[in-house]
């Protein structure tokens, strides 16, 4: 498995306590992956908290031009465009947040998944 160009975002604070999610989503661009861990995964059920963290206008655009994020359902394509958006399963549950309750551009995770998400990428920035 060789890494790509792109970063891996672990967010692992809710937005209504922390601006780790601000801070991630103001660097984050498309072809990166986001992963919401620890309380960070309250962030994955309300679309809110990623507009409300300071999701930039220009970082919404650039995800629209290359079909990632769109409108307020962020959601990703296959491939390489737009910010893709996990949820450490795990986590999840431990919080009661079951992965029905996910909108659509929210991919629940295994912890295996999350290994296979640190290979793929070329660097992991950790936001706390």
């Amino acid at each position: 498995m060789s890494p790509t160009l792109s970063t891996l975002h672990t967010v692992n604070k809710s937005a209504y306590g922390s601006d780790a999610l601000a801070s991630c989503l103001r660097v984050a661009r498309s072809g990166d992956a986001i992963l919401l861990l620890e309380d960070g995964v309250y962030n994955a059920v309300d679309a809110s908290a990623l507009v409300g963290a300071g999701l930039a206008r220009d970082i919404l655009a650039e995800n629209q031009s290359r079909a990632g994020l769109y409108a307020l359902g962020y959601a990703p394509t296959g491939g390489s465009g737009g910010v893709r958006i996990y949820a450490l399963r795990e986590d999840l549950q431990a919080r009661g947040i079951a992965a029905e309750q996910l909108p659509a551009h929210v991919e629940p995770i295994a912890y295996k998944d999350f290994v296979a998400l640190v290979c793929t990428h070329r660097r992991t920035v950790s936001w706390f």
